[in-house]
């Protein structure tokens, strides 16, 4: 199965907190990116997080989690 890019840089306060997939840090409400995986939208702290899932969806997906961007996130386009 192919992740579909739609960094979406969610914006939107009612967007409620979230656990990130692949570094597993908490993603405030109303920031992150999502990527479409299939028939879902997931939700990632950044995107260098939704990179990693690309190369290893199922990984991810079974809850094998790994470290990302040294805890900085600093790119982040939601600015968290």
């Amino acid at each position: 199965m192919t992740v579909v890019r739609e960094l979406v840089v969610l914006a939107n306060p009612d967007q409620g907190s979230a656990t990130c997939l692949v570094c597993g840090n908490e993603i405030p409400a109303g920031a992150g990116v999502t990527a479409r995986y299939g028939d879902r939208i997931l939700r990632f702290k950044c995107p260098g997080c939704v990179t990693r899932f690309e190369a290893d969806p199922e990984r991810y997906l079974a809850g094998n989690v790994s470290g990302c961007c040294g805890g900085e996130h600093a790119h982040s386009p939601a600015g968290g």
